[in-house]
């Protein structure tokens, strides 16, 4: 059985900071991680679906945000699974009377214990997002989801909000419908375009492991009993040879803006646009930068919004 060892320092006391203890932990002591339990994850949301761009490593004036909106943090701990190290350690701090605790915790399996949490989500009666795990036979109401990536589960708010969003505009596409699912991630909302309208999908994103996360999900779902011809495609090799009826951009605000051309041009006529990874109060710039769509809605949940638009006349873009 293999184990962590977690050392508590209490902050903000006797002048104690966060980055002489990182010196002393990370450089002389060998530590091998450390935990900052009070970061506010729903801050933290925020601040990386409004400020971020999309894929590969945070921006630095982006964790800085993050250290700022954690500037309060009073305790950090470190971790070691080197008991020696961890204790000897502990010693230090307690000969400079440093006030510290040390716990030893059973080392987790943390992809495996995210995947106890993740139970089946109800978009809908005819539509629901279930563990692949728990799958039992193919439905075309049930989405399969392995969440061990975390590309896309259904638990987001914004990925939910595309969900029910397509669950209202169904009655519009035909079986076979052409559909592209830009910035994929797990590949959850082509996936349900292929098993409630056997569409045909094109799944794009910038990160390759989010691609292969999709291929998983694709198998999962047994795509090939409801249609052929998908495509996954990493985004730097994208090229629009065709028009879509229905899109998906469940992205960030930024990325909407940047990849605008792109995705005003793979509109065919009376096609569909679901966007997303907004908060509330980006509404009015997505509003401006696609002013050349009709708007036909925003539903949101919590504080993020999901927008619909339709493309009246192809001419016009």
């Amino acid at each position: 059985m293999e184990y962590l060892y977690i050392i508590k320092v209490l902050l903000n006391k006797d002048g104690l900071d966060l980055v002489r203890l990182d010196e002393w932990a990370f450089a002389e002591y060998s530590c091998e991680g450390r935990l900052d339990y009070n970061i506010n994850e729903e801050t933290v949301d925020k601040i990386l679906g409004r400020d971020a761009f999309c894929g590969g490593e945070i921006p630095d004036q982006i964790l800085a945000k993050i250290e700022e909106a954690n500037a309060d943090m009073s305790e950090v701990s470190y971790y070691w699974e080197n008991e020696v190290q961890a204790k000897t350690f502990l010693e230090f701090l307690k000969a400079k009377k440093i006030d510290c605790t040390i716990e030893k915790k059973q080392k987790e399996d943390w992809n495996e214990s995210w995947r106890k949490s993740f139970e089946t989500i109800h978009v809908s009666d005819q539509l629901k997002v279930v563990p692949s795990w728990e799958k039992s036979q193919d439905t075309n109401q049930n989405l399969y989801i392995y969440p061990g990536m975390g590309f896309g589960t259904g638990n987001h708010e914004t990925t939910y909000l595309c969900l029910k969003a397509f669950e209202e505009l169904q009655e519009y596409f035909k079986e076979g419908v052409r559909c592209l699912d830009f910035g994929c991630g797990s590949g959850i909302l082509g996936i349900a375009a292929i098993k409630k309208k056997k569409a045909i999908v094109d799944f794009v994103d910038i990160d390759k492991d989010a691609l292969d996360n999709c291929v998983m999900n694709l198998e999962f779902n047994e795509y090939q009993n409801y249609s052929e011809g998908h495509a996954l495609v990493l985004r730097e090799r994208f090229q629009l040879k065709e028009k879509y009826t229905l899109v998906f951009a469940n992205i960030l605000e930024s990325v909407l803006i940047h990849e605008k051309e792109t995705l005003l041009n793979s509109l065919s006529n009376e096609a569909f646009l679901i966007v997303s990874g907004l908060l509330a109060d980006q509404e009015d710039t997505i509003l401006k930068e696609y002013k050349k769509l009709s708007h036909l809605k925003t539903i949101s949940k919590g504080d993020w919004i999901a927008m619909v638009f339709k493309n009246i006349n192809e001419n016009s873009l």
